[in-house]
């Protein structure tokens, strides 16, 4: 029964409180009714008005014109039911940003009209009001609170109840985007944004988003809140400042559109937190005398790009930096095109692309102003471009392409300049380190700003990604294998050198992995996999193959298996050597993308692209649930791999949401992951300028001297004859060798300075000596005559003899029964004979798959359903158990002699006819149990049964309602599960956090 104080925490409280909350940030609050507004108009006609004759000279002059630009905007509003409300939106954001012009009646030019002061946001009215009442047609609505900015609405909340759990932010979201815009998208045609709160939690989205995909308002540096009222008033407070939503109105407003299967759609994006952050970071940056360069750590998906466009609007709009260049430096061509969409969709009118180097040349010489887009690649050689301290360079997917010379020629190019560094994988290792490149050691973490992959997932802006090892075994008959190995070497009058040089060419990765077995094996898994497990939701898969041979072998088998409707398909680089049956992958940039598009369309048959290295970063497809992941990667490309899969998407048929990204793992990359995943910030000092200059004195002489003996060589002659003239003057083995110890010194100290720019004086001349040195230096072409001979024959060789190949999901049917819990379980009459002599014990699978024939059979009776059932439970939990080390083996084991024993006692008490003085055991407290304790922090003095018990009591009530299906539910067990471990006095966050709502996910 509802008490009486939680009677009184009603919608009304929560929504005077946080207008009474909203007036201290600078809004002025008021009753609608007070504002003398008709139900029928959009605006507080008074407020446009005054603000009209304060911010328009040529309005001031004659105030009548006011009139007339009131009809240019409700014209907008008008036209909202035949263009749409995103289209009507974006013109009156252009209208509300000072981006329209008018020609007033008996003037010949056309002036700007400014509507609002965004430099001075107080100078504005200001308003806050409660249950603004609008009327179109037989539609009548009231908004529970609109703010007001010289008389536009410029952002809508709508309010629900706190006191009922079933009502939440979700409901007030889906009012606003499913009724109030749909019904009266005229009061939405200026809007900014809108918000939704239940007392708990707070959510805002733009004009056009789905509630799904609306998003909380925090900050990075502020500690993970539970849900509650001051959770709320943070986010308002942060959000919900008049300088903080005409910033957003201005600077991260912008209009997207992509390709779909009905044509172009048009979305309005605004921002996240992060990207907010991230910009008013660079900006200060920039303003920083005394700074050259910042770093961007945001977790991959995060929108990166479209931070920095919105950083280039912000940077262009501050006067202190004197129209400033702004650079942004890509690493790949492709992404030019939508990388220059994006930008134009911000407002940025001074735009231009740099697609080669002349281009990047003439745009930075000539002194250009704006944004400029171009890749790393354009800077190489360059020289000094221009020296002005007021261009900025920010640069995406920072922790590539930026260590070696390129990196170099590019601050050369621009030495004054501000270098701003994006990713989501910085590298910190000996020859590589982003944070050295583009960090600042006064910054923490070493990063300007950092959004780390724990505050993404908890945000909701990105998923988690879950790991699925089905590893792939196989068995060698070693005795038989080596045998034939022999028999071929004697057969061919190998050396032993020789044999030894093609047995390590065969034992390499690539022989096993193209495996026909092998391959049919994994297709099949993986198509079987895709099928139960991601088709039923609508999503798609990747498939990382090994190499560009296994990519074409993958869909030849991948495709004997698809059913109708369903396709595959490969993308991957071609050359022109490669066999004549590659050439249908041989794609163009067009081509490529239309791959893309029908990848990311829900309704086109291609359901699997398989790749080896194509796609592995950069492609952004939301609707991809699944890598099947079958090739060793590492470090940071791994990550980004794998990042692929952690978009939000909701099935647009179903409306069913994608919960998590899911990684199939067939080459075991646990600890590849563990380590691309535990990057730290460490700033890596650099190389002493005093050893620099010693080193290279000692390098010039040395390339002087080895040199000197090919004066007579003619440097200016073709490639071919300056050999040939170098190879007459090393006309013996003698002369060879003591070239090639010379040149080996230059190698070292020239391979230690690279990329080093003071390198250039002497790099043609070392660039000769290293093309001498190739030239006569042993080649492996024995080894490869070698190989071309007799590969084809020891890699049939090694195929033969690799067999039993199987995919291994759990385990269970390779557990062995130790001989105490066999006899055990004997005695207990389930397996009352033993095995006959020779013949195996019973695995674990087995056991199992007797103990499920029992409990059905006592399912089927009359009594104790109750205690069957968990019996029942605990078996499937046993069932999904993984089995990867001997100690998870027997406590496997331990658990599988209770649960016999268990039955025992149950099936004896059901004959005796008292099933109901049974204690049914859950089995989920059992395992939370054993989670706690193996995890919680040595030391903690907490009783673990209480805190299962809250657990428990937590997630009782929403099991079976499917709460692991909605981005709601499944953030409301989260929440209340940190909230628990903290009012415990355990860690919120962490393994125990992780473990324990793994868990719970999975089994309520």
């Amino acid at each position: 029964m509802m008490s009486q104080i939680e009677k009184s925490i009603d919608e009304k409280m929560v929504q005077m409180g946080l207008a009474d909350h909203l007036s201290r940030l600078g809004w002025v609050w008021a009753e609608d009714e007070t504002l003398g507004r008709p139900f029928e108009s959009v605006f507080l006609g008074d407020d446009v008005i005054k603000g009209l004759v304060s911010l328009n000279p040529e309005i001031a002059k004659v105030p009548t014109r006011a009139e007339e630009v009131l009809s240019k905007l409700r014209a907008v509003l008008l036209g909202v039911r035949n263009d749409g409300l995103v289209a009507s939106n974006e013109e009156f954001v252009a209208w509300l940003c000072g981006r329209r012009t008018i020609k007033y009646i008996g003037t010949d030019k056309d002036v700007q009209v400014n509507l609002i002061d965004f430099e001075n946001p107080k100078a504005n009215t200001l308003r806050v009001t409660t249950e603004a009442t609008f009327h179109i047609g037989r539609e009548h609505r009231r908004y529970d609170l609109v703010l007001w900015v010289n008389g536009f609405p410029l952002v809508v909340g709508e309010m629900k109840t706190p006191k009922d759990k079933n009502i939440s932010w979700l409901n007030g979201a889906t009012d606003v985007h499913n009724a109030y815009e749909k019904k009266t998208p005229e009061f939405f045609v200026p809007n900014v944004l809108s918000f939704a709160s239940e007392g708990r939690e707070f959510r805002y989205g733009a004009v056009g988003q789905p509630p799904e995909l609306w998003l909380n308002w925090s900050s990075t540096t502020d500690v993970i809140m539970p849900p509650g009222l001051p959770n709320m008033l943070r986010s308002a407070e942060l959000l919900l400042t008049p300088a903080m939503v005409l910033d957003i109105l201005r600077t991260f407003t912008l209009y997207s559109s992509r390709r779909t299967a009905n044509g172009a759609l048009r979305t309005k994006v605004i921002p996240r937190y992060p990207q907010v952050e991230a910009v008013e970071a660079i900006v200060a940056r920039c303003k920083d005398p005394k700074k050259k360069q910042g770093l961007i750590w945001h977790h991959q998906g995060s929108g990166k790009t479209f931070a920095m466009a919105y950083a280039a609007a912000k940077l262009r709009h501050e006067s202190e930096l004197d129209a400033p260049t702004i650079v942004i430096v890509l690493d790949r061509l492709e992404l030019i095109q939508q990388t220059e969409s994006e930008f134009k969709s911000v407002g940025i009118q001074s735009l231009k692309t740099a697609e080669t180097k002349d281009e990047l040349r003439a745009l930075l010489k000539n002194d250009a102003r704006g944004v400029i887009i171009t890749t790393i690649f354009r800077f190489a050689e360059a020289g000094l471009l221009n020296d002005r301290s007021n261009i900025v360079v920010m640069v995406d997917e920072a922790h590539r392409t930026q260590e070696g010379r390129l990196g170099l020629d590019m601050r050369e190019a621009l030495p004054n300049a501000k270098f701003i560094g994006l990713t989501g994988t910085p590298i910190s290792t000996e020859d590589k380190n982003t944070f050295s490149m583009f960090g600042d050691m006064d910054d923490p973490d070493g990063a300007l700003n950092h959004y780390s992959v724990e505050r993404s997932i908890h945000d909701g802006a990105t998923l988690p990604v879950h790991v699925e090892t089905r590893l792939v075994n196989f068995h060698f008959n070693g005795d038989d294998l080596q045998a034939a190995f022999d028999q071929l070497a004697d057969d061919e009058n190998l050396s032993e050198e020789q044999r030894g040089k093609l047995a390590a060419r065969a034992s390499h990765i690539s022989i096993v992995v193209r495996d026909k077995d092998r391959i049919e094996a994994v297709c099949k898994d993986i198509v079987d996999h895709y099928r139960a497990r991601i088709a039923p939701l609508g999503l798609k898969a990747q498939v990382v193959a090994y190499d560009r041979a296994t990519c074409v072998a993958y869909y030849d088998e991948i495709t004997k298996l698809l059913n109708q409707g369903e396709e595959a398909t490969v993308v991957m680089t071609t050359v022109k050597d490669d066999p004549q049956e590659w050439d249908r992958w041989n794609i163009d940039r067009e081509q490529e993308a239309t791959i893309k598009d029908r990848f990311r369309d829900i309704n086109d048959p291609l359901k699997f692209v398989i790749v080896t290295a194509k796609l592995l970063t950069g492609f952004d497809a939301p609707i991809e649930g699944v890598m099947y992941l079958d090739k060793p990667l590492r470090a940071h490309t791994l990550f980004q791999a794998v990042c692929r899969t952690n978009r939000r998407w909701t099935n647009p048929i179903t409306g069913q949401q994608k919960l998590h990204g899911l990684i199939v793992d067939y080459v075991g990359l646990g600890k590849e992951l563990a380590k691309a995943l535990s990057t730290k910030a460490t700033m890596k000092p650099g190389q002493n300028q005093e050893d620099v200059e010693i080193l290279l004195g000692e390098l010039t002489a040395e390339v002087a001297n080895t040199i000197s003996q090919f004066e007579s060589v003619d440097k200016d002659a073709s490639v071919f004859n300056q050999i040939h003239d170098a190879q007459q003057i090393l006309d013996t083995i003698i002369k060879r060798d003591e070239f090639a110890a010379k040149f080996m010194r230059c190698q070292g100290l020239f391979e230690f300075l690279w990329p080093d720019t003071k390198l250039r004086p002497i790099e043609e001349s070392y660039r000769f000596l290293a093309r001498v040195y190739a030239s006569i230096a042993p080649n492996n072409s024995a080894d490869l005559l070698l190989w071309q001979k007799l590969g084809a024959k020891t890699m049939e060789i090694v195929h033969t003899h690799l067999t039993g190949i199987t995919i291994d999901a759990d385990k269970l049917d390779k557990v062995a029964m130790d001989a105490e819990v066999l006899e055990a379980l004997r005695e207990n009459g389930l397996f009352p004979e033993p095995p006959k002599l020779g013949q195996p014990a019973p695995t674990a699978l087995e056991v199992l798959q007797r103990l499920e024939e029992r409990i059905m059979a006592r399912i089927a009776g009359a009594t104790g359903i109750k205690i069957w059932k968990s019996l029942a439970e605990r078996l499937e939990l046993l069932r999904l158990s993984r089995i990867s080390s001997a100690a998870e083996s027997v406590e496997f084991l331990r658990h599988l002699l209770e649960l016999a024993k268990d039955l025992l006692e149950a099936e004896r008490a059901d004959d005796e006819g008292r099933i109901n003085e049974i204690k049914v055991i859950d089995p989920r407290k059992g395992a939370l149990t054993q989670i706690f304790e193996e995890f919680k922090p040595q030391g903690v003095p907490v009783v673990i049964e209480s805190v299962v018990e809250k657990v428990d009591s937590l997630v009782q009530p929403v099991r079976g309602t499917g709460w692991q299906t909605s981005h709601p539910g499944d953030r409301m067990v989260r929440q209340e599960l940190r909230l628990i471990l903290k009012n415990s006095g355990l860690p919120p966050a962490g393994d125990l956090f992780d473990r324990a709502y793994a868990y719970i996910r999975e089994n309520y």
